[in-house]
């Protein structure tokens, strides 16, 4: 009975996903586990799959269509609301705040977020710890999907959380302490207190106690934590510092033991033990993926009691029923399918040491943590099996001291000795070579090397042996596959208001990088509302971008001009890949903001200067501007011509009209096919009759929305009308990418058809 549990609950997990969720991953893994019911089907299931599947399914179909509904609300620029807002859920940085509130009248939760006017303000909020009831407005919308190809899409991670909308508020009224009328709810609330209480103790320890008090103790992992801690990410050990299974089996032989030597009868410890997991469960944010350790910990309490002797296949079974009731998008989450998948492979690993345990569990998470970032580093698995006994038995001891004992002198600072040892060696082998580019291998793939990888210890030798292979085959021409590409591409990235574009030939013969995007702050702020930990869209956004198309080496870095907009990130990209050359145009290299910006950052990156006429090495472009040495000003800016798959591309920075006419006078004969329109869509550039004389069929704009400038300008997108050039704006589109390979064949792809509709289309040229 435990084996048929055990697979029609994967049938009800496969169903999970693929009903949220539709696309080729999950449909993969909906045939597999119908597979897997066909080759063992029995008569004795019928009743199992009638009683479970059918209203398993039709409960998560309800909730998708109630998840629909919610999605289809309209925005509203002036949106009054009343809700509630947890302490514990509200998150500072400068002068931002943001937070969950579950409102009163449609039950639902929202993201609120609110910029403070002032210190006073910003304070407040900080001491506070009560559990809030506000009405508010503000602008209300549909969060914003990602508006680039591979970029982490935050609309998809909330939408597995059932929050689809967000309040940017402009007014608070009537905020103040909830009063509530329920014991219930009294509980609740004074339970989230002092989970608020005690993240605000934590934070006041030295850095990096604190945020490993955060983590390990409150599971609320501070932004500043994977600043700071590097080697933890890298090193693929960030469940460790997740609430989970392990905390949870800490939490319990803790207890447990204190309650055997005050010689507490264990039916007693049990009940008191199972009312401490539940507190603690609320005491944690009632995050989804700790109802699976919460059901095991009560189970496992049971059986110690005799009360119920379940087999770990059916607990196990129960935990995944239980959580995809109380979440039923969590498998859509990387804590949930590394959860639910590593606890699985525990399940068959009782005959397995300990290395081939640790193997089995680093090879099967191998595909879920690729598919996210797109990276892997080789030592992972051996630090894993020298991290997680020193991380049970001494870090989270020595936190919980270090936390306990922080108001007795010295204490602390010792622990945080003990933690800044600790960390600086994960930070040091994270340093070592072996952090692979993995990039973004295909669903078939990934879904494959799950499966053999499940596999790789079977009792049948000629089976593991063929499943290790297949493995290894499987990563190697998937790595070529992602590296090597039949294609080349022209992609203009969605930086805001800035530029940034990836040109990468057939083969991966030539990646060149023009321009790097870089946001430009406009108004002095006090120290008060700097933002501490924020990512810039060069690592979210191209670094990312770039390691899922297997890239770690650029041979061409372009710098257009000096402007902040095209060249703030290009600290972030020397820093994180490989670049040969940085081109710039002559003059640029004794700028000052050359000299702060890049200098510093180069290592044995060489630097050109060049100017028109100047060959770029391994780069399918030529310099047709400026002439002549300048001041890295708009109208020097690098203008490039090419020529890739049957289309002509030209692409100048920020140059000006009398700039754009400079090149049609120096090369008469130059005809266009794809222009990048110069400076954003602005009306200083894309001179009507230039235009006219090279003749493109697609303008390009790289823009922000909502910029300042208004750009791209009416006269611009008139110009364009009245010369018959089709439009692709980044405001509207999103990430831009023409695709083009050595048989003449070339295409379109933009990310998004509407700013807050994320769909892909292809247009075929």
């Amino acid at each position: 009975m435990s084996r048929y549990l055990l697979i029609v609950t994967l049938i009800i997990s496969a169903l999970s996903v693929f009903v949220y969720r539709q696309d080729t991953m999950t449909l993969c893994f909906l045939l597999a586990c119908l597979t897997l019911l066909i080759f063992n089907f029995k008569q004795q299931m019928i009743f199992l799959l009638s009683l479970l599947v059918i209203p398993f399914l039709c409960y998560f179909m309800l909730d998708t269509y109630q998840l629909g509904q919610q999605a289809k609300q309209s925005e509203n620029q002036r949106y009054i609301c009343r809700g509630t807002i947890l302490p514990d859920s509200i998150a500072i940085d400068g002068d931002q705040l943001s937070a969950n509130a579950k409102l009163y009248e449609s039950r639902q939760v929202i993201r609120v977020y609110y910029t403070f006017t002032c210190l006073k303000d910003k304070q407040q909020w900080q001491s506070n710890t009560d559990v809030l009831q506000f009405s508010a407005s503000g602008h209300y919308k549909r969060m914003m999907p990602a508006t680039n190809f591979n970029q982490f899409d935050m609309r998809r991670y909330y939408e597995a959380k059932h929050i689809t909308h967000q309040l940017t508020v402009q007014s608070w009224s009537n905020l103040k302490q909830k009063s509530v009328h329920s014991l219930l709810d009294t509980y609740r609330n004074h339970i989230h207190k002092w989970h608020a209480i005690g993240i605000k103790k934590a934070e006041m320890l030295p850095q990096p106690l604190n945020e490993y008090a955060e983590s390990v103790i409150f599971g609320a992992a501070p932004k500043s934590f994977y600043v700071n801690n590097p080697g933890v990410q890298k090193l693929g050990l960030i469940h460790l510092f997740s609430i989970s299974g392990f905390h949870i089996n800490y939490l319990l032989k803790m207890v447990m033991g204190m309650f055997r030597r005050l010689f507490i009868p264990k039916e007693i410890s049990a009940v008191i033990a199972g009312m401490i997991l539940c507190i603690y469960f609320v005491f944690s944010g009632e995050t989804a993926v700790l109802m699976r350790a919460v059901i095991v910990g009560l189970f496992f309490l049971l059986r110690m009691t005799g009360w119920c002797k379940l087999t770990p296949p059916t607990v196990w079974s129960v935990s995944l029923l239980g959580t995809l009731i109380y979440e039923p998008c969590i498998l859509l989450t990387l804590g949930g399918q590394l959860s639910f998948t590593l606890t699985f492979c525990l399940l068959f690993a009782k005959s397995l040491n300990f290395w081939q345990t640790n193997m089995l569990l680093s090879l099967v998470s191998f595909p879920f943590i690729v598919a996210q970032q797109y990276t892997w580093h080789i030592l992972q698995t051996l630090v894993s099996f020298a991290v997680i006994p020193i991380f049970s038995t001494l870090i989270v001891p020595f936190t919980l001291l270090g936390f306990a004992g922080q108001d007795i002198p010295g204490i602390a600072k010792v622990v945080n000795v003990l933690i800044q040892c600790f960390t600086s060696c994960l930070d040091s082998m994270s340093m070592l070579p072996g952090d692979m580019i993995i990039g973004k291998l295909p669903s078939v793939v990934l879904v494959l090397f799950f499966t053999c990888s499940l596999l790789i210890y079977v009792k049948q030798n000629a089976l593991a042996f063929f499943c290790r292979g297949m493995c290894l085959l499987l990563l190697f021409f998937g790595t070529i596959w992602v590296r090597y590409p039949l294609y080349g591409e022209f992609t203009t990235f969605d930086v805001g208001q800035g530029d940034a574009a990836l040109v990468r030939t057939p083969f991966n013969r030539s990646v060149t990088l023009i321009d790097t995007g870089g946001q430009v702050d406009f108004s002095a702020k006090k120290d008060w509302q700097i933002k501490q930990y924020q990512r810039t869209n060069g690592e979210s956004v191209i670094v990312h971008y770039l390691h899922s198309r297997g890239i770690s080496q650029i041979n061409n870095l372009v710098l257009s001009h000096h402007d902040y907009d095209h060249i703030g990130n290009a600290k972030v990209i020397l820093k994180h890949l490989s670049v040969q050359r940085v081109i710039i145009p002559a003059g640029m290299l004794k700028q000052q903001k050359f000299l702060k910006e890049i200098q510093p950052y180069l290592g044995r990156t060489k630097v050109c200067e060049l100017t028109a006429g100047d060959e770029i090495p391994n780069c399918p472009f030529h310099i047709v501007h400026p002439f002549t040495s300048g001041q890295a000003e708009n109208q020097d800016s690098i203008a490039l011509f090419g020529c890739l798959g049957n289309q002509r591309i030209l692409t100048a920075g920020d140059l000006d009209r009398a700039g754009e006419k400079a090149i049609a006078e120096r090369y008469p004969k130059l005809k266009v096919d794809i222009l990048k329109l110069g400076h954003h869509g602005s009306k200083t550039a894309s001179d009507p009759e230039t235009l006219r004389k090279w003749q493109p069929q697609y303008g390009i704009i790289s823009a922000g929305r909502d910029n300042r400038y208004n750009h791209p300008r009416k006269e611009t997108i008139r110009t364009c009308t009245v010369n018959q050039i089709t439009n692709l704006n980044t405001q509207k589109d999103g990430m831009i990418r023409y695709i083009y390979d050595n048989n003449q064949t070339s295409y379109f792809e933009v990310k998004i058809t509407h700013e807050l509709k994320a769909t892909v289309s292809t247009n075929s040229k």
